[in-house]
């Protein structure tokens, strides 16, 4: 079995500038950075908060029954045709957004299929253009 390259032999690696080497670890250093600060902050909220909810849930209960004559009504008449309305439109802008994404995609596939150079999948779309035209 051969032995696995050192990454220091890495011929892509060693084509890489400084710049984009430093740039690919200040990136690696900020989501580094980021991911410690939401482990060593985002552990104790979670602890912390998860206690507070547990303790005060009974209040909590409490008074979410003795005020229900006064949101039912409200959940009813607002809260669920607000629901509706939102899913209904978010649903019909989800579809519009993907759509027109899809478009920009092909749109910019044919571009360079016909004027730029080869798109991913070109070169298969040609071999089968030949292959059709004898």
């Amino acid at each position: 079995m051969a032995e696995p390259k050192s990454w220091v032999d890495m011929p892509g690696l060693r084509r890489m500038g400084w710049r984009k080497m430093g740039a690919i670890g200040g990136a690696l250093a900020v989501a580094g950075a980021v991911l410690g600060g939401l482990l060593l902050l985002g552990l104790p909220v979670l602890l912390i908060g998860g206690l507070l909810l547990l303790l005060t849930s009974p209040c909590t209960c409490a008074v979410g029954c003795c005020t229900a004559p006064l949101w039912i009504p409200l959940l009813l008449f607002v809260g669920i045709p607000a629901l509706i309305f939102f899913v209904t439109t978010g649903g019909i802008m989800l579809l519009l957004t993907v759509s027109a994404g899809l478009t920009g995609a092909a749109g910019w596939w044919i571009y360079r299929y016909s004027r730029g150079p080869m798109p991913p999948g070109g070169d298969a779309m040609q071999r089968v253009l030949d292959r059709v035209r004898g």
